[in-house]
């Protein structure tokens, strides 16, 4: 096999194929590599990746239609069917040195994303999960490439029956919907053959062991077929006896039977046992309250989805079909059921009179339904740029969370809203809105000048941002609430005006609100201006799982807090300023921000968790209502609305208030200077590339001096 290795390694480095197959994939490669991450600032290799698979599916019969056709045209394969070769050193030889030269392109790739981290976070798991995928399809492609090759003399032929064989691999899923969608699964055994769809999991940076056996099988498979096809021309035998050839076709039909029954028994692996997320915000991964949560779950949920797996394959739905594998995988309790619209267009009538698109989920239990529109599982928003939406980010797992929730639990939790003192309206916080809807929370308002109380059924109190004092009634109805073990959610924005009310309510929890609009004095609290803080995050009920994402607040044109210790009173202070902080009473586009004498100093808090040890009350305090704000939110991928939702969650000990915050596609871009870009983007579209193909030029001339 060695032998056999280096003098087929040597020919492709003496000949310009070799060389045109390096450099051709090294060209498409840095090509997509300068547009996707260095100009586009992408801190993943993934779409880099996927988009060069369709040139290397191409280039592949270029390398691989001399391997075989070319000893048989020049006669020399009889010499090397008769060396002391074994036919399996032959193959296997002859294979190794084809891999040892497309891994030329895959190393030059695993280099990339060290070069992406001189400029930023980069998704290295992500990256080099998409490596690999590129490296087993290419393998795979040459396996196949090498089987053809042993059928014709001709490398024109080999080359043009490789290039249909794989181009067929890259267009079989669509195949196979077409074959089974009138119900004949006969046909899905075809799906062996369909290399691109096995690519999937690698290219969203699921490392898939699934996908891994099923691409060294089919090497091993090919590898195994080449054999038999050359020891097919080598013997012949009598017809009276079972002829070498006979014998030749059972193996392989046993062969192809092992690869088919491995590959459709390894699809019955447990998710939880063959994926493994990679991804920057484990997109893929169930979170630990949603894993909890269905090992409770005591009732039968089933979940229509509208559409069949290959209706959907059109609609990007991959996390909503991983979501629900591994949901049911976690509770025995939690079905699946594909509906066909085409089939059954009547069937979503029996659960609601509006319009239900392809990809809707009806998330059912006993008499009680909710319908899940696609739009609702995805965080979007508007590209202004081009005015088209875009994803960013996936909140399929914590919709269907709270769709079960809704269905198998009782009442609803009730949230009152405070009104009367020109508070702002939930309608006007669309963000906030969607998450207390998502929490299942029902939410009304609440005038104290008519209800003289807060209502006995009220599990909390929202106060947002009032720009009028409260009244003496309404501060001790307030009061009296929080004193019977009451929780409230308040916003206390910088107005500008006197409220010795509102502000009585927060100092009977130590707080004293700052006369003014903070301002950021150091340079690394701040977002692009000084009214704009990013806090610095100290451990609590409102930001543990913030922090344990990683993810920062943002707080634009927030009023601060200072607190004073009181006896049985248990402060957090989970968002605070740094200490050149200032408060300014004055901020407009007019007026500088610039520190003067007289502004309170800081440090401030922004954000407070305080609950009374004698049950008197809890209390979760933000400095705005800003934060809230949909582009203020987004920018922080949903941070903000998750401080909102983990203080609800504490405070409402309700199994209908399990939240999942929706997870973010927003990674942190590269910063690449555009002079960098350009020259890293000419190295590695013309330098090396061209490098390579000169070397193997002037290796070939030299070869033919001789």
């Amino acid at each position: 096999m060695i032998p056999v290795y280096k003098k087929e390694l040597k020919q492709y480095l003496y000949s310009v194929t070799g060389s045109i197959f390096i450099s051709v994939n090294l060209f498409v490669l840095g090509l997509y590599f300068l547009a996707g991450n260095l100009l586009g600032m992408t801190p993943s290799l993934s779409p880099v990746i996927s988009g060069v698979l369709f040139i290397l599916m191409l280039m592949v019969p270029v390398i691989s239609m001399r391997v075989m056709a070319e000893e048989r045209r020049q006669k020399t394969d009889q010499l090397l069917l008769t060396s002391p070769v074994s036919v399996y050193g032959l193959v296997i030889g002859k294979y190794l040195a084809l891999l040892t030269v497309f891994l030329v392109p895959v190393l030059v790739a695993c280099l990339m994303p060290l070069i992406m981290s001189a400029f930023g976070k980069v998704a290295y798991a992500e990256s080099y999960t998409a490596i690999l995928g590129y490296f087993l399809y290419g393998a795979a492609c040459l396996a196949l490439g090498l089987a053809i090759s042993t059928v014709t003399e001709s490398q024109v032929i080999a080359a043009v029956l490789s290039f249909i064989a794989l181009f067929t691999t890259y267009i079989m899923g669509g195949i196979v919907s077409m074959l089974t969608r009138s119900g004949n699964k006969l046909f899905q055994v075809l799906s062996v053959l369909d290399f691109s769809s096995k690519l999937e999991n690698f290219m969203n940076g699921v490392l898939d062991l699934k996908e891994i056996v099923y691409f060294l099988s089919i090497i091993l498979f090919f590898l195994f077929l080449s054999v038999q096809l050359i020891e097919k021309r080598r013997y012949s035998v009598s017809k009276k006896n079972l002829s070498l050839s006979a014998y030749s076709l059972v193996s392989v039909f046993v062969m192809a039977a092992l690869v088919i029954l491995l590959n459709f028994g390894m699809e019955k692996l447990p998710v939880k046992y063959s994926e493994f997320d990679m991804t920057e915000g484990a997109l893929f991964t169930l979170d630990a309250k949603t894993v909890d949560f269905l090992k409770t779950l005591d009732k039968d949920v089933t979940v229509y989805v509208m559409g069949t797996k290959e209706n959907l394959e059109n609609y990007d739905y991959k996390e909503v079909e991983k979501t629900l594998d591994q949901f049911c995988e976690n509770s025995g309790h939690f079905h699946v059921i594909y509906k066909d619209p085409a089939v059954e267009p009547d069937f979503a009538k029996k659960y609601t009179d509006d319009n239900v698109s392809i990809g809707s989920l009806i998330v059912v239990s006993g008499e009680k339904s909710r319908v899940l529109s696609p739009y609702s599982l995805y965080k979007t928003e508007v590209d202004y740029s081009t005015y088209s939406e875009q994803r960013t980010g996936y909140d399929g797992e914590g919709q269907i969370v709270s769709a079960v929730t809704l269905v198998t639990g009782g009442d609803l939790p009730k949230v009152y809203c405070l009104t009367g003192h020109e508070e702002l309206d939930i309608g006007d916080l669309p963000e906030l809105k969607a998450s207390l809807d998502k929490m299942n929370l029902e939410v009304e308002s609440l005038n104290l000048m008519q209800e003289k109380e807060v209502p006995e059924d009220a599990e909390a109190l929202m106060i947002l941002s009032p720009s009028k004092d409260l009244h003496e009634d309404d501060v001790k109805a307030v009061s009296d609430y929080l004193d019977n073990g009451g929780k409230a959610v308040i916003t206390a924005d910088f107005s500008g005006k006197e409220q010795p009310g509102f502000d009585s309510l927060l100092s009977k929890y130590g707080v004293e609100r700052v006369n003014g609009i903070i301002v950021e004095g150091d340079e690394y609290n701040m977002y692009q201006s000084p009214v704009y803080l990013i806090p610095e995050a100290n451990t609590s009920v409102l930001t543990g799982s913030i922090i344990g994402k990683g993810l920062l607040n943002l707080f634009p044109q927030s009023a601060g807090f200072k607190t004073e210790t009181k006896e049985g009173l248990e402060i957090e202070e989970a968002l605070v300023t740094s200490e050149m902080a200032y408060a300014k009473t004055s901020v407009t586009e007019n007026t500088s921000v610039e520190k003067a004498d007289g502004d309170e100093e800081g440090p401030f808090d922004l954000a407070l968790y305080i609950n009374d040890e004698s049950g008197k009350g809890t209390l979760a305090l933000f400095g705005t209502a800003n934060i809230f704000a949909a582009e203020v939110d987004q920018r922080v991928g949903g941070a903000n609305t998750e401080l909102f939702t983990n203080a609800l969650d504490s405070m409402i000990d309700n199994t209908l208030t399990v939240t999942i915050p929706a997870k973010s596609y927003n990674t942190a871009a590269l910063t690449v200077p555009y002079g960098s870009a350009m020259i890293l983007g000419f190295l590695f579209i013309i330098v090396i590339p061209l490098a390579v193909l000169i070397a193997g030029i002037m290796l070939h001339m030299s070869r033919k001096r001789k």
